[in-house]
C-alpha cells in the first residue's frame, strides 16, 4: 500500500509541475491551476490522492463520508473551527484554494488508503457538485439506487438546478 501511494503522490506531483510549466510558458495560461481527485483500486480498498477542492466520499449504510479535506481558505477555517459549515456556504474566501495541480513552489498531495465494505459506493466529485449541493441532497440522490451512470447524471441535474456555477464531475462505484 505504501507504494501504490507514494505512485499516486508521485503522479499528481508530476502532473502538477508540468500544468505550472506550460502555464507559465504561455502568457493566456498563465496562473492556470486545477484540483484532483484520484482513486487506485485494490481488492479491499481504495487509494486516493488530491488536491484542491475536488472530494471522495463512501457512502456506507446510507451514511455519506467524506475522505478528503478541501485544500481551501474555507477549509481551513473550518477544521480550525473558526467558521460553521453554514458560515462556509457564503464566505468571502469561498473558492480561494491554498493547494491545487499548477501551484508554484513544493506540491503536497494527500495521499491515504480507505478499507472499503461489501455494498459501499465511491464518489469521486468536483467543487461543482458539492458547491451546489449538501451532502444530505448527495447521499439522497445515491440512496437511490439507479446505475451508477444514472445517479452520476442525476447529481450533475440537481446541482445544475441549484445555479451550477462551476463545471461539474462525478464518477460513483459499487463495491460489490
Amino acid at each position: 500500500a505504501q507504494a501504490i501511494r507514494a505512485q499516486l503522490r508521485h503522479a499528481v506531483c508530476e502532473w502538477s509541475q508540468k500544468l505550472s510549466a506550460e502555464s507559465a510558458a504561455q502568457i493566456e495560461l498563465r496562473g492556470m491551476g486545477a484540483t484532483v481527485v484520484a482513486a487506485l483500486l485494490s481488492r479491499r480498498s481504495v487509494h486516493l490522492a488530491h488536491l484542491g477542492d475536488s472530494r471522495a466520499y463512501v457512502f456506507r449504510r446510507r451514511r455519506l463520508l467524506q475522505l478528503t479535506d478541501d485544500h481551501s481558505v474555507v477549509g481551513i477555517l473550518l477544521r480550525q473551527g473558526e467558521i460553521t459549515p453554514e458560515q462556509a456556504h457564503s464566505h468571502p474566501a469561498q473558492g480561494r484554494l491554498s493547494r491545487f495541480v499548477g501551484m508554484e513552489g513544493e506540491v503536497l498531495p494527500d495521499v491515504k488508503t480507505v478499507g472499503l465494505k461489501k455494498g459501499d459506493q465511491l464518489l469521486l466529485c468536483s467543487d461543482g457538485l458539492t458547491g451546489m449541493l449538501s451532502d444530505k441532497q448527495v447521499a439522497s440522490v445515491i440512496s437511490t439506487n439507479l446505475q451508477c451512470h444514472e445517479t452520476c447524471q442525476r447529481l450533475a441535474d440537481a446541482a445544475n438546478a441549484s445555479g451550477g456555477r462551476d463545471n461539474i464531475t462525478a464518477v460513483l462505484l459499487r463495491w460489490q
